[in-house]
């Protein structure tokens, strides 16, 4: 592989690193500022009582959206270290051009976005077909899972392809070690019986 796409795609690699540790960080901070009281959530209820009777401007309320895992605070802060230990991870992996550090990152990753799947098709009783495969969500549950899964593969072929690279000149090394060593002192050396 050209060692300027070798470049590109490890650029690619530790973006999503850093783009995993950082959103695992901000969930993870989430919870706990919840859980210590320190973020009032309020009811969707409230908010909507509030618009409908302009007591709060717009700008004032704040939106809370019941994203996966919102439900139980406990399972999104065990999922939110589990995706920053699955980052760094791997982004010691891509310091170090080791293949075996992208499994623990794949695996989470096709974990959460199965669930995130899940969750997005059970909004089929609620909405029709065609306005589920139209929305943004939709997109966002294609592409992102081919990008990062092709960068993930890309990566694994070059650090394997680096790897083996590396073990074919240690073994020519060692090999070109145990040949015999022809020295020439002018003369043609008669070097019949080495073999």
């Amino acid at each position: 592989m050209h060692p300027i796409f070798g470049r590109y795609i490890k650029a690619h690699g530790f973006a999503i690193a850093i783009a995993a540790l950082t959103f695992g960080c901000i969930f993870a901070s989430d919870i706990m500022l919840a859980k210590n009281g320190l973020k009032q959530a309020r009811p969707l209820d409230d908010i909507a009582a509030d618009r409908t009777t302009d007591a709060a401007p717009a700008a004032a309320t704040v939106t809370t959206r019941e994203t996966y895992f919102r439900v139980r605070p406990l399972g999104q802060l065990i999922f939110s270290l589990v995706w920053v230990l699955a980052g760094t991870i791997f982004l010691i992996g891509l310091l170090f051009e080791k293949k075996e550090t992208i499994f623990p990152f794949a695996t989470i990753f096709s974990i959460d976005w199965s669930v995130i799947l899940i969750q997005y098709l059970t909004r089929l009783e609620r909405k029709s077909f065609q306005q589920l495969i139209l929305s943004p969500d939709a997109v966002v549950l294609v592409v992102i899972p081919l990008y990062v899964g092709f960068t993930l593969a890309v990566l694994y072929k070059l650090f394997d392809s680096r790897q083996s690279g590396m073990e074919n000149l240690a073994f020519d090394d060692l090999e070109n070690g145990q040949k015999p060593v022809k020295f020439s002192l002018g003369e043609e050396f008669d070097d019949s019986w080495i073999s």
